[in-house]
């Protein structure tokens, strides 16, 4: 968590520390700060470029997570524009635009 911070320190819009630094928040369940770094790496470099649709799936994922289908359903609309499937990232989205993502 701290490499992410420095890093957004030198350079505020490195989109793949944000995201770092959104995956540190979303794994305590910290979901209104996780959600704000995701959309911070949104507004970055999108450096590299499959963090713009594993925002959107994780976005989508909170957005379920807390009760907000519409809001989750337009997360996993927008990740599948992308049409990046770096790492199954559509495929996830279209699994959870058809029924919504449960925690295991």
């Amino acid at each position: 968590m701290e490499n992410c911070r420095e890093l957004l320190q030198a350079n505020a819009s490195n989109s793949l520390a944000h995201y770092r630094l959104a995956e540190f928040y979303l794994r305590d369940k910290n979901f209104l700060s996780s959600a704000n770094e995701f959309r911070q790496a949104l507004n970055g470099n999108l450096q590299p470029k499959w963090v713009e649709v594993w925002v959107h799936v994780n976005l989508g994922k909170i957005f379920d997570r807390t009760g907000q289908r519409e809001r989750a359903l337009n997360e996993y609309r927008l990740a599948l524009r992308t049409k990046d499937n770096t790492r199954g990232a559509l495929d996830e989205a279209e699994k959870y635009s058809k029924e919504p993502y449960r925690e295991n």
